[in-house]
């Protein structure tokens, strides 16, 4: 009996267990931070581009309902090409601003709410899963 207790204190194998089994929790928490914090951070940058892009598609209107139906039109076929945006979640909302600043502003909004990587917010905290982002043009009097 007296040999058993004495390889079980020279065992290194299970110390280095025990060891691990203290940092694994703290290890995956912080795995799974950066796996969410990189999602959310993806989804952001994707619906500014987005937005960006059609506020620059937009310019080539000659008037706002023009300036509209492009800028829909290029959130319609593009929105697929991005890799972290599902298009049946995007809204979309144009405004047209008159004088003294006369601009067209295209914002986005992006609900990701019920994707897998916002359920990490139960164990690290994220970021609001609802995604707002505008940008905005000139209109004329360049």
């Amino acid at each position: 009996m007296r040999s058993l207790v004495l390889d079980l204190r020279a065992d290194q194998g299970a110390a280095t267990a025990v060891e691990f089994a203290f940092i694994a929790p703290l290890l995956l928490v912080l795995l799974f931070g950066i796996v969410g914090y990189g999602h959310a951070f993806g989804v952001y940058h994707g619906v500014q581009q987005l937005a960006a892009e059609a506020a620059r598609a937009s310019v080539a209107g000659l008037d706002d309902a023009e300036r509209e139906r492009l800028a829909r039109t290029f959130i319609t076929r593009h929105a697929g090409s991005y890799a972290f945006l599902d298009p049946s979640k995007l809204t979309v909302r144009t405004t047209a601003t008159g004088a003294p600043a006369p601009s067209f502003e295209v914002a986005i909004a992006y609900d990701y709410s019920d994707s897998v990587f916002n359920r990490l917010g139960s164990i690290v905290a994220l970021p609001l899963p609802t995604v707002e982002r505008r940008a905005v043009v000139q209109r004329g009097g360049y």
